[in-house]
């Protein structure tokens, strides 16, 4: 298994920086205005049970088209009263759950709160770690606030490693790869384990390439194999298609 370990780990590095990801609003390398951060993070906190592009479309509509485009979006959604804001639940179309678009107004009032509305602030100066407990705290969830962090580091805004966003398809890739099979929601602890165990020094290196894989080409039906980079390290490849 450790022999494994590390060549798949190798493998999915190799093709991280080939499937790159430029994230909305993150630009490395200039000054982060409170606009851009705070609807990077409203992109963040939509982006779960429903596709990344439409998540992150429906933060930049909100934003820019229906709000204005303000410095203080956080405060423009807080002072909305909860009623309010959820009679604003089919008009906006920001989330296919009512619960998404809820959390919206619930972290925004948050942010407003206990960082001033700037999200900036969430992050400035913190480590890794401080970064991904104020967050939690906000309500964002375990699995987004690892997402963030990630994004995060890859812009160069904090220091620091984190784990993987276990997702689906990470989920279907790794249980493929190492188990011949998928694994489900109760397997997080077990991504986490493996992940952990490829690539120690800053699991979250691992995200993007798994996610692109399991998103492009090892599909829940029909994985496309014979074209897959893993293919040789991979256990399903071997029962279902050698």
């Amino acid at each position: 298994m450790e022999r494994k370990c590390k060549a798949v780990a190798k493998l999915l590095l190799e093709h991280r920086e080939a499937r790159g990801w430029c994230w909305p609003w993150l630009k490395q390398g200039r000054s982060l205005s409170p606009k851009d951060a705070n609807k990077f993070l409203l992109g963040s906190i939509l982006d779960y049970q429903m596709r990344a592009e439409v998540a992150w479309e429906n933060a930049r509509r909100l934003a820019e088209d229906i709000l204005g485009d303000p410095d203080n979006l956080w405060h423009k959604i807080a002072r909305l009263s909860r009623r309010n804001w959820m009679s604003r639940r089919r008009k906006y179309s920001l989330h296919r759950f009512v619960q998404g678009h809820e959390r919206v107004w619930t972290i925004g009032k948050r942010v407003v709160q206990q960082y001033e509305g700037d999200a900036r602030k969430i992050w400035s100066n913190q480590s890794a770690d401080t970064v991904l407990c104020r967050l939690t705290d906000l309500g964002v969830g375990e699995q987004i606030s690892r997402m963030i962090v990630g994004a995060l580091t890859d812009t160069r805004r904090i220091t620091g490693k984190g784990d993987v966003k276990i997702d689906i398809h990470v989920r279907r890739v790794l249980g493929r790869v190492f188990w011949g099979n998928g694994l489900s929601l109760a397997d997080e602890g077990k991504v986490s384990e493996i992940t952990h165990a490829m690539h120690p020094q800053n699991p979250w290196l691992l995200d993007r390439p798994l996610y692109l894989l399991g998103k492009q080409q090892c599909h829940a039906e029909k994985p496309e194999c014979s074209s897959c980079y893993l293919a040789a390290e991979c256990s399903y490849h071997k029962s279902h298609c050698s």
